[in-house]
Formats: C-alpha cells, structure tokens, sequence
C-alpha cells in the first residue's frame, strides 16, 4: 500500500491563537497538567487515528520557530505520533520554492490550514490544501471528504 501524507498546521488550525475552538482533553492528563503548555484542538485524536487507519501518515507543518521536540512532546501528550515534522528551520533548511510552505518538497499529498494565503500559494504551485477555519465545528469531516 502507498502511503499517502497529511500535514496539519498549528497555530489557528490546531493551536488557538486568537480563536476560541474547543480543545480535546489530553490522553496523558497527568503530564499536561505537570509539564502544561497548549491544548490541541478538539477532534484531532480521533481525525489523526480515522488518518492511520485509511493509510495516511500524520506531520506537521508550520511556519513557527518551535522545536520538533516540543512538537512531538505536544502530540504525545494527546496520544498522537508523529510520522514528520516541517517547523520553519527545517523549512528555510531545504525548501528550494520561494513561498510560505510547500509540502511536495517534503511529499506530502495534503496540507490543513487556515490561512487564505497558503491557498493561493497552493494554487500558485500546485499542491493540495484545505482551508479550515477556526469556527469551523465541522472542520474534521471537511479533512475526511478531502482525504478521498
């Protein structure tokens, strides 16, 4: 079976940042109350398991300065793995493309977002993208009809 790769982004997509969505309750409670930090938004555990079990990988891909480790520490919290991680260091490192992101450089099929602006890139070079906003209760059935 071929592989296929779904990238989320984080901040406004996963990550509240200025948006208020509700959050997924942390299958590693106690470590996110002792290590705390930022709360993943709600339906990501099951959306990334429905993403496994059809055969896609889960990344990330974000244009923020967070380290891989916190990324997946993040993830694990939540009792999500990781296949890969694109934050803006390894972005800068080895994207050859002038844009904000672009996932064939890292083979990934889909990428979820919210920005407009990384629609109109998508368009420009010819990758796949969702927009999903922030009030967006349906934001995880959108990814799924996406995923066919």
């Amino acid at each position: 079976m071929v592989r296929r790769r779904i990238a989320f982004d984080l901040d406004n997509t996963l990550i509240r940042c200025g948006y208020d969505f509700p959050h997924e309750a942390p299958y590693r409670a106690f470590w996110a109350r002792l290590l705390g930090g930022e709360q993943l938004r709600e339906g990501i555990r099951e959306l990334a398991r429905h993403c496994r079990h059809h055969g896609w990988e889960v990344w990330v891909y974000t244009t923020s300065y967070r380290s891989a480790w916190h990324i997946r520490k993040l993830f694990w919290l939540y009792g999500i793995s990781l296949d890969g991680i694109v934050n803006q260091q390894r972005h800068n490192r080895e994207v050859q493309t002038r844009c904000t992101k672009h996932p064939p450089s890292f083979g990934i099929d889909l990428l979820i977002d919210d920005s407009e602006g990384v629609r109109i890139e998508a368009e420009r070079h010819g990758f796949r993208m969702l927009v999903v906003a922030p009030d967006d209760e349906n934001w995880t059935q959108k990814v799924k009809a996406a995923m066919k």
